[in-house]
C-alpha cells in the first residue's frame, strides 16, 4: 500500500468536506445492512476515519485499521465522548493483521482498498476474512473495477495494475473476486457494478459494491 502517498495526501486534504463527510457506500450500508443491531465492525485502511466515526456516531463499535492513524486521531477529537468510545484506531498493515486475537467481529467494512493491496496480498486477506467473522457476519466492500476510467491510465504494474499520479490502484476483475469469496463459503446479498456512485470533483468511477455474509 501507498503509505507515503495517504501520508502526504491526508496531510493536504483530510479536512476537505467532501471527503470528511461519511460516504454514500457507509450511508446505503448503515441504512441497509447495520440499522437493526449494535455492530462490532473492523474497518480496513481506515483513512482520515470518516466512516469508522460515522458508524461509531450511530453507536455501532468500530476497530480502524490503517498505517497511518494521525489523521483520525485528531478527527476523533472532536467527537462527543459517548461516541468516542466506540472508536479504536490501530497503526497497522490490515493484511498482516491478527484477527483471531478479537474478541468478536460481526462485519468488515472496506471502502477503496481491496484495490490498493497486491493480488498475493488478497489472497492472503480473504480467508482471514471469512474465517475471523461471526456465523451470518457481513463483509461489505467497494472497489473500483476494470472497467473504471481510470482503467489502463498511467505506468502498467502487473496484473490490472497501473500508477497515476504516484498513486498506484489495482482494478478489480468483478468475475474473478466474486468467484475467489463464493468459493470460499461467502453468500452474495448484494451486487451492482456502476458508476455514479462515489462522484469527487471530476472523477465517477465505476465501483463493485459487494455484500457477503459468511
Amino acid at each position: 500500500m501507498d503509505k507515503n502517498y495517504w501520508d502526504e495526501y491526508y496531510k493536504l486534504h483530510g479536512g476537505d468536506k467532501e471527503i470528511s463527510d461519511p460516504s454514500s457506500f457507509a450511508k446505503f450500508i448503515l441504512k441497509n445492512f447495520f440499522s437493526e443491531r449494535k455492530f462490532n465492525i473492523v474497518e480496513l485502511g481506515s483513512g482520515n476515519g470518516r466512516d469508522a466515526i460515522f458508524f461509531a456516531y450511530n453507536g455501532h463499535n468500530v476497530i480502524a485499521i490503517d498505517q497511518s492513524t494521525k489523521v483520525i486521531n485528531i478527527q476523533k477529537q472532536n467527537l462527543d465522548n459517548k461516541f468516542a468510545m466506540n472508536l479504536h484506531s490501530k497503526a497497522q498493515d490490515f493484511v498482516k493483521e491478527d484477527y483471531s486475537r478479537y474478541e468478536k467481529i460481526d462485519a468488515f467494512y472496506s471502502r477503496f482498498t481491496i484495490h490498493s493491496i497486491s493480488k498475493s496480498d488478497e489472497f492472503e486477506l480473504l480467508p482471514k476474512i471469512y474465517d475471523n467473522l461471526e456465523r451470518k457476519g457481513l463483509f461489505c466492500v467497494e472497489v473500483r473495477t476494470i472497467n473504471d476510467p481510470l482503467y489502463g491510465i498511467g505506468e502498467f504494474c502487473g496484473e490490472n495494475t497501473f500508477v497515476t499520479d504516484n498513486h498506484k490502484r489495482r482494478f478489480i476483475d468483478t468475475k474473478v473476486f466474486r468467484k475467489q469469496v463464493l468459493d470460499l463459503g461467502f453468500k452474495e446479498l448484494y451486487f451492482i457494478e456502476e458508476n455514479n456512485l462515489s462522484i469527487y470533483k471530476n472523477d465517477n468511477p465505476v465501483l463493485m459494491r459487494i455484500i457477503l455474509q459468511k
